[in-house]
């Protein structure tokens, strides 16, 4: 099994708590933001030549399950404490 980044690359230091199961359906939930990867490409030869990538500033948590989410937060960390003080 692949061991998939929950925190989509915003826990390379491990300081982030954990993110708790889906209060609604009990199924895994992520963190996700607005940031995004676009490929470069050469007008001329159609080559791929770079990527561009910008980093989110609106973070929130998701389940992978029932699609329930949280509202965007500022910071990955005020994410997760919303996603985990929900009520069922």
């Amino acid at each position: 099994m692949m061991n998939e980044d929950k925190y989509n690359g915003w826990n390379d230091d491990g300081g982030l708590q954990p993110i708790e199961k889906c209060p609604f359906c009990g199924g895994s939930a992520k963190l996700c933001d607005n940031g995004f990867e676009a490929p470069i490409i050469d007008p001329e030869s159609g080559a791929y030549v770079d990527m561009e990538i910008s980093e989110g500033d609106i973070f929130w948590c998701e389940c992978e399950s029932c699609g329930a989410m949280t509202q965007g937060e500022d910071t990955p960390e005020d994410s997760i404490s919303k996603w985990n003080t929900r009520v069922d």
